[in-house]
């Protein structure tokens, strides 16, 4: 048994912050049903793999994002329109046999949709009701809608992120929603065990505004006590040199390298081709490195271009000094680590015959995490659950997805591939992959070569 067995947890979520934490309950072993609308789906909906061509059949290409495979596999997807007066009734039924609801829509989103905690309440008084909010449900950005990229520049952290010289720069990615999911994961656990001594439920709200601000706590206490807001260093810290990230030999292929203290500047003062650095009077404290850093930097600079990334971090790592290459995407799928964890798995997709999933960080030695299936389709479950769970027979619910309220899985014959299977294979030779029906750069020259010169 997994620790969350038994567990049911419905889910109204977007993008990822409710989703990423309703993906951990279930690796865990939790029922989690996503509630989706065709109306206003997720937003990972939306997009659909980059490769289809434009106006393909959006009742397909919403299953195809790969980023559903991180924020969504060992889930159900139910599609049901709530706001309908007989959707809403089969959401009600579920909610009566579901201990925990979990959503990241607005605030006064919950109160149209009637899924607040007194709503859910009256339905199953020990439920475990669980907001995300960008603000919070009081004060005066309440009704605020948010993103994880301008949530992250409100909260000052894109204030932090660039080079001193320039403007800030937005932060890669929603930072805010992968940190406030997880904190919902573990407000959740404790809900769970407080109910299992008590017998009550719970209404937590984890506002993502508040968990981005928790992220720059050193900054904000540099700010009250200093008086000077700390800035954009671009890969420098205050307190250590060098550091930085490097170019190394190759294509835009860098190294980075960090050296925290005296003993590891000692260190890389004796790597083959930086002796040099050691009898250097403008490199002799840190201070003076510090002061001198973009001739430190270039010295470093002209060694690490003469080897490749991996060379350059792995002969830094012998010495004794913290470097490591920097990874793009196919690095990472390919990371012997990684490798070694079972964190990329190859697993069942309703599209696809199998896709890739990302792994679960946390790991529990006699309960590891599940990993059967990708993420579903739209609407893949809606029958087994509404007939299961909600006791709706045949019949009603054949009627409801007529009426455009309940929606299931369509075209469920199409089986699609990844185009870059052909390499996934190459860099993922243990997993369970299918055998590729093309070569995407062959097909390419291919289809040049028949290409009628004009």
């Amino acid at each position: 048994m997994l620790p969350l067995d038994g567990v049911r947890v419905l889910e109204l979520g977007y993008g990822i912050a409710a989703p990423v934490a309703a993906r951990n309950l279930a690796q865990f072993g939790a029922d989690v049903i996503r509630v989706e609308s065709a109306r206003k789906p997720d937003s990972l909906r939306l997009g659909g793999a980059g490769w289809l061509p434009p106006g393909y059949d959006w009742s397909v290409r919403r299953d195809t994002i790969p980023a559903l495979n991180f924020s969504s596999p060992e889930k159900r997807s139910l599609g049901l329109e709530i706001d309908n007066d007989e959707g809403r009734a089969a959401f009600e039924r579920l909610v009566a046999v579901t201990d925990v609801v979990i959503t990241n829509v607005s605030d006064d989103a919950l109160g149209a949709l009637h899924v607040g905690y007194d709503d859910v309440r009256a339905l199953r008084p020990d439920i475990i009701h669980v907001t995300l909010p960008a603000f919070g449900s009081a004060g005066p950005y309440r009704t605020y809608r948010t993103w994880g990229h301008n949530l992250s520049a409100a909260a000052g952290i894109d204030h932090l992120i660039g080079w001193p010289d320039r403007d800030p720069v937005q932060i890669g990615f929603a930072y805010p929603d992968f940190v406030s999911a997880q904190a919902a994961t573990v407000a959740v656990l404790a809900a769970l065990r407080r109910r299992r001594r008590t017998g009550t439920g719970a209404h937590i709200e984890v506002w993502q505004y508040a968990m981005a601000l928790a992220c720059l706590g050193p900054a904000i206490v540099a700010a009250q006590v200093e008086g000077i807001a700390p800035s954009a260093t671009g890969n420098r810290a205050p307190d250590r040199a060098p550091q930085g990230v490097y170019r190394s030999r190759g294509e835009e292929r860098w190294v980075a390298i960090t050296v925290e203290d005296d003993a590891m500047w000692a260190a890389l003062c004796r790597v083959p081709g930086l002796e040099s650095l050691a009898t250097d009077s403008r490199f002799a404290s840190l201070d003076a490195r510090i002061a001198h850093h973009d001739a430190l930097d270039a010295q470093l600079t002209a060694w690490t271009r003469t080897r490749t990334d991996w060379e350059a971090a792995s002969e830094l790592q012998v010495f004794g000094v913290a470097a490591s290459p920097v990874m793009d995407g196919w690095d990472v799928v390919a990371d012997s680590q990684l490798a070694a964890r079972d964190f990329f798995q190859a697993l069942p997709h309703a599209r696809f015959a199998r896709d890739l999933v990302f792994g679960q960080a946390v790991r529990l030695s006699d309960t590891p995490p599940r990993a059967e299936h990708a993420a579903p389709g739209f609407g893949e479950h809606s029958r087994a659950i509404l007939r299961d769970l909600a006791g709706l027979d045949d019949a009603t619910i054949d009627r409801l997805v007529d009426a455009g309220v309940v929606h299931v899985m369509v075209r469920d014959d199409v089986a699609l591939e990844r185009p870059y299977l052909h390499w996934l294979r190459k860099v993922q030779r243990l997993l369970p992959w299918g055998e590729p029906t093309f070569d995407p750069a062959a097909q390419m020259m291919q289809d040049l070569s028949d290409e009628t010169p004009p």
